[in-house]
């Protein structure tokens, strides 16, 4: 088990690095990882988890949180996370476990290297100590006093290691290359007065002495209204040495490398310049740079693939790179822009792109031979031997890749591209980087390195919703901040309202040319796709939600579902959409936007309302069969017939009607939102009823609440009784659910009225059946059973044998809660059999529940413990958080009966996580019973 901390927090499980997703335990974790030297008391514990609002069970929770993160680290034996008084130690396995220690040791070697005069290994040391940095050190973990002051330290290390890394590279002759680097530096960290040095330095050294005294004209006003004081002693003198030509500061002599047959007299330098203000692209940085020593493979050239969306930046991060790394390759640079979506000039054929290199190196026109198979064979023979880096920029696919690949195992190439050129990875070892939109942070970076801090400072609130306008592409925000610059009189909140029209969005995203307009970009991508393609990107600009299966896509085109697929990876291999889950689909508001202008456009007449049609069809009838296996005892909705080409799915199982409501629920919303503007109000009520029973069951209460009152809207527009009726009674459900008791019942009150109205017996015994929950939440047992007694007539006359053992059950319960345990006990065992018989593992799994309640009631603790088992089991394997939380509270109860207490405070614990999950207010009663077992 190793671990980081130089940026989010994560662990490695021998097989990939994962985040530990809870906050709680992810916090516990860092706290022992920063201070692995010493016990950590549980009272130190408790402030680094809850600062001030330390809960009364703060210990009990911790020792939770312990448990959990052993579970995580696969460490159930506490061998790493260890209980020691007077709390708890992380104890690593190896000095090497935490790359903070990594970094550290690597650092003072790099010191010593330097203090011994080795310049060029004290560099390649500080390189690879800076290379394990992600970001900010525990990025993701909330500051308490533990980790804010380990966080500081090591952003300060950090700091001081970038520092004496690019003293190691001035004393190395690499002045010239430094200066982009140390420019963002300064810009990055303004206050540290050496990089300012450094700078200055860098530029002197490369003969560019006005802009080394304007760097020290600008750090000096910096000083002076930041902080109101001078430049430091070595930054004046290092200013009056530059100004009177102090011979001692000129660069160290390098050795001269011995020329060789063939080599050029000045290598080519063509990398384009690197793109002015770029920030973050950490994580996509590091794995260009690769492992240490990882410039070439023994063979053959080191070949990096940079693919990702339109207007993602790849030829801004390529170019960066490149820059950086241009010192490790003294034989020369080489780019080519190979057009590859370029729709009027075409794609540059290798061959051509071949001469230019050949040219580049030297080798005169009348030795470069016609056939691309010989000119990529001598592209190979001119560069065996040497170090150099090729950039191939905007690569149409593999194949206009391979012949431009160098002989030389000391060469590299960086490839960008929209495809995926997945071809490079498996037949020339390539490392792919995919490139997404940027990072929250990372945005807020480059609208800072732009515009400044404090015109970001000043608006905080419309740079974050800027950020969200621009779905945080690149290209957008570099348009956008260049037209704020443009006017700095304005308010940033000006830009951000000529951005919230989507109908113009993309008009305000375009500075006047093609390379700058973010609609001319992803257009090169869409207009090389076939038509069927095509018309399903234009389409899926129509979908609601924000990601999308193959099966709803075929609904929304009208295709099969294996025609939708293969459009969906066609899409995904030029990047105007993301597979960001196995089968799951989504792309940036962007390209959503410039896809739906386009179906706008291009699909006239009925052909995106009856796309519309079919894609809501295809949700509410799936949802209704889905809903159906959750809950047999619901009855059925009046539902149209699907439309033809909706393709709607019915689950067979539970299990996989839970599962597809987990993935689409978030769409499920979106798409309950959308019905009724696009003037489906049937699907508006229908959909938010057929996922009541997900909602309830999944713990989702609060959207199970939003939800229903779109229905009730939607039902009361369409003036239908019934639908009204039913939207009401789904209300008060969820309600009940959060304790809104008298709202809820006024709301079912209504609905039996509008139900007896209409002489609906099914949908009456639903709501009496709400009603008596309602009762029963508050302890009315007595009206519980009235409202029961009722249900039972009704579904008895329906014929109902689902309905019938769930009435029967809830009898039991009342009755036992009534003191009457033996015709409890009659009621529940005619219940098991009814819902055995019918397939309803639900109703068997509440139906256990209550003869654990009622054997417990009788003393007969060994029954009452099966029972509860029974019902735990049976919620667990069905997904119902709520009840398996519920069934572990009963059976802790039995457990304490019975002389265990060890086992009654497990179950709590497990119940109370549960709970705490859910934030159900039965968590406090759980907490109370642990308090006072303990």
């Amino acid at each position: 088990m190793r671990f980081r901390i130089l940026g989010p927090l994560e662990i490695f499980d021998g097989t990939r690095w994962r985040a530990i997703s809870a906050a709680k335990p992810r916090t516990l974790l860092a706290a022992l990882l920063v201070r692995r030297d010493t016990a950590v008391p549980t009272n130190l514990l408790g402030t680094e988890l809850w600062g001030e609002r330390e809960p009364r069970a703060a210990a009990n929770l911790i020792q939770q949180y312990v448990l959990r993160l052993r579970r995580e680290l696969d460490d159930q034996q506490g061998r790493l996370l260890v209980t020691r008084t007077p709390g708890y130690q992380m104890v690593p396995e190896d000095e090497d476990d935490l790359d903070a220690t990594v970094f550290a040791r690597l650092g003072d070697s790099g010191r010593a290297a330097l203090a011994a005069g080795d310049a060029e290994s004290a560099a390649a040391l500080y390189t690879q100590a800076l290379a394990l940095w992600r970001g900010p050190a525990l990025a993701d973990v909330p500051a308490g006093p533990l980790v804010e002051a380990e966080a500081a330290r090591l952003d300060e290390q950090r700091l001081d290691v970038l520092q004496a890394r690019i003293e190691a590279d001035l004393a190395c002759g690499l002045h010239t290359a430094l200066v982009p680097e140390l420019r963002q530096s300064v810009r990055e960290h303004p206050l540290r007065e050496r990089l300012w040095e450094q700078l200055m330095l860098a530029l002197h050294r490369s003969g560019r002495q006005a802009e080394a005294l304007d760097a020290y004209r600008e750090v000096h006003r910096l000083l002076a209204s930041e902080l109101s004081v001078e430049p430091s002693a070595p930054l004046r003198e290092l200013q009056q040495r530059i100004l009177r030509g102090d011979p001692e500061l000129a660069a160290p002599e390098t050795p001269k490398k011995s020329a060789r047959p063939g080599r050029m007299p000045a290598p080519p330098r063509q990398l384009p310049a690197a793109v002015a203000g770029f920030v973050g692209r950490h994580t996509e940085l590091r794995m260009l740079d690769g492992p240490p020593g990882d410039a070439a493979t023994e063979t053959g050239p080191a070949v990096r693939v940079i693919t990702g969306t339109a207007g993602a930046g790849k030829t801004a991060l390529a170019l960066h790179w490149a820059h950086r790394a241009a010192p490790d390759f003294p034989d020369g640079q080489l780019y080519v822009n190979l057009r590859g979506f370029d729709q009027a000039a075409g794609p540059v054929p290798p061959g051509e792109a071949i001469r230019g290199f050949l040219e580049a190196l030297s080798v005169p026109p009348e030795r470069i031979p016609d056939s691309l198979e010989a000119r990529a064979a001598q592209l190979r023979t001119e560069t065996a031997g040497r170090r150099l880096l090729f950039v191939l920029d905007n690569a149409t696919d593999a194949a206009q890749v391979r012949p431009l690949l160098p002989g030389g195992a000391g060469c590299a190439v960086v490839v960008t591209g929209r495809g995926r050129l997945t071809g490079l990875a498996v037949t020339d070892g390539a490392r792919l980087v995919s490139l997404d939109v940027l990072p929250r942070e990372e945005a807020h970076e480059m609208l800072i390195a732009r515009l400044g801090t404090a015109r970001i400072s000043a608006e905080p609130e419309a740079a974050a919703e800027l950020i969200d306008l621009c779905a945080r592409l690149p290209l957008a925000l570099a348009v956008t901040a260049a037209r704020a610059a443009g006017r700095p009189g304005f308010p940033l909140s000006a830009v951000v309202a000529e951005l919230r029209d989507t109908r113009v969005r993309l008009d305000a995203l375009d500075a006047g040319e093609g390379v700058s307009s973010v609609r001319t970009v992803l257009s090169w991508s869409y207009l090389r796709l076939d038509a069927g393609t095509a018309r399903v990107f234009r389409l899926l600009g129509l979908h609601p939600g924000r990601d999308v299966a193959a099966p709803a896509v075929a609904a929304l085109a009208k295709l099969t579902v294996r025609e939708a697929a293969a459009a969906l990876t066609s899409l995904a291999r030029v990047h105007l959409i993301d597979e960001h889950q196995p089968g799951r689909y989504s792309f940036h508001d962007l390209l959503r936007t410039y896809a739906a202008g386009l179906a706008a456009t291009e699909d006239a007449g009925p052909e995106r309302p009856e796309a519309l049609h079919r894609l809501f069809d295809h949700f509410l009838h799936t949802a209704h069969a889905a809903g159906r296996r959750l809950s047999p005892v619901r009855a059925e909705l009046p539902l149209s017939p699907a439309v033809p080409g909706s393709v709607p799915h019915h689950p067979q199982r539970y299990e996989e009607a839970m599962a597809w409501f987990e993935a689409e629920h978030p769409v499920l919303l979106a798409v309950t939102d959308a019905a009724g503007p696009a003037g489906f109000s049937d699907h508006a009520w229908q959909l938010p009823l057929a996922m009541g029973d997900f909602l309830h069951l999944s713990g989702r209460w609060h959207d199970w609440v939003a939800t229903q009152r779109t229905a009730i809207a939607a039902a009361r527009r369409q003036k239908d009784p019934m639908a009204t009726a039913l939207c009401l009674c789904e209300s008060g459900r969820a309600g009940i659910r959060l304790g809104r008791h008298e709202e809820a019942r006024a709301e079912l009150s209504r609905a039996l009225e509008l139900q007896r109205e209409l002489n609906d017996l099914p949908a009456q015994a639903h709501t009496l059946r709400t009603l008596g929950w309602s009762y029963e939440q508050q302890g009315d047992y007595r009206a519980t059973l009235t409202c029961v007694e009722q249900v039972l007539e009704l579904e008895r006359a329906a014929g109902n044998r689902a309905g019938w053992g769930g009435a029967l059950n809830n009898m039991g319960w009342c009755h036992t809660h009534l003191g009457d345990h033996e015709k409890a006990l009659a009621c529940c065992t005619e219940a098991l059999e009814l819902h055995r018989a019918e397939g309803s593992p639900l109703g068997e799994a509440f139906t256990w529940e209550t003869l654990g309640v009622i054997r417990r009631a009788l003393g007969q603790y060994d029954e009452a413990l099966d029972c509860y088992r029974r019902s735990r089991e049976g919620f667990h394997r069905l997904g119902n958080r709520y009840g398996e939380a519920a069934a572990l509270r009963g059976l802790g109860e039995t457990l304490n009966a019975v002389g265990d207490p060890a086992g009654a405070r497990e179950a709590w614990k497990a119940s109370l996580t549960l709970f705490d999950e859910l934030e159900h207010s039965d968590a406090d009663a759980v907490r109370e019973l642990l308090r006072t077992a303990d």
